[in-house]
């Protein structure tokens, strides 16, 4: 008589829960990382946009967003920018679009260690190669100097991407360079 290898028994439970683990692990929702380019053209197929990237920009975060609803805000990708004036950058947010959101109070809101954005300049609409778009522009005193935020905030799909740029007021060339991006983003979709 051939005697077979016994195999040790798990209780049904055990098994039951280590494949819902498993298949938890393997549904991501949250943001990935993909890996850091430094190239000319920055491009976010899933999210159907692209913008140029100035020589010298040199991004420093990148991630690729859940598809469906999202929940808060997440960032897509951020560049340090290449100015004489160190600390210029630009970070492209995402959150998802809703009926009463106000995006002047949101973006004054605290944030980059401002506890209060201040409005520099009334809300301005513009069109970028065919896309609506909203200029939000605030300043506040950061290190006993001034700081400069502007925001163009794209609604599309459900979703609102937010180019965010920052820089120190004087800094004309860190400014313009985030404009000039900005300003060639083309939407796919």
């Amino acid at each position: 008589m051939k005697t077979m290898a016994k195999f040790p028994r798990f209780p049904l439970r055990f098994v039951v829960a280590a494949c819902l683990l498993a298949a938890l692990g393997s549904c991501q929702r949250r943001p990935s990382a993909p890996d850091l380019r430094d190239s000319k053209v920055y491009q976010s197929r899933p999210e159907g946009f692209r913008f140029l990237v100035p020589d010298g920009w040199v991004q420093t975060a990148s991630a690729a967003l859940p598809p469906g609803e999202l929940e808060g805000q997440s960032f897509l990708v951020k560049y340090r920018i290449n100015s004489p004036e160190p600390g210029a950058r630009l970070q492209i947010e995402c959150m998802a679009d809703q009926a009463n959101l106000d995006l002047g109070q949101h973006h004054a809101s605290p944030s980059y260690g401002v506890k209060r954005w201040q409005p520099s300049a009334p809300p301005e609409d513009l069109q970028i190669h065919g896309a609506d778009a909203q200029r939000l522009v605030y300043s506040a005193d950061v290190e006993q100097r001034k700081m400069t935020k502007e925001v163009v905030c794209f609604r599309r799909r459900g979703r609102v991407y937010s180019f965010v740029g920052l820089c120190w007021s004087s800094d004309d060339k860190g400014r313009q360079q985030i404009r000039r991006a900005v300003e060639s983003t083309i939407w796919d979709r």
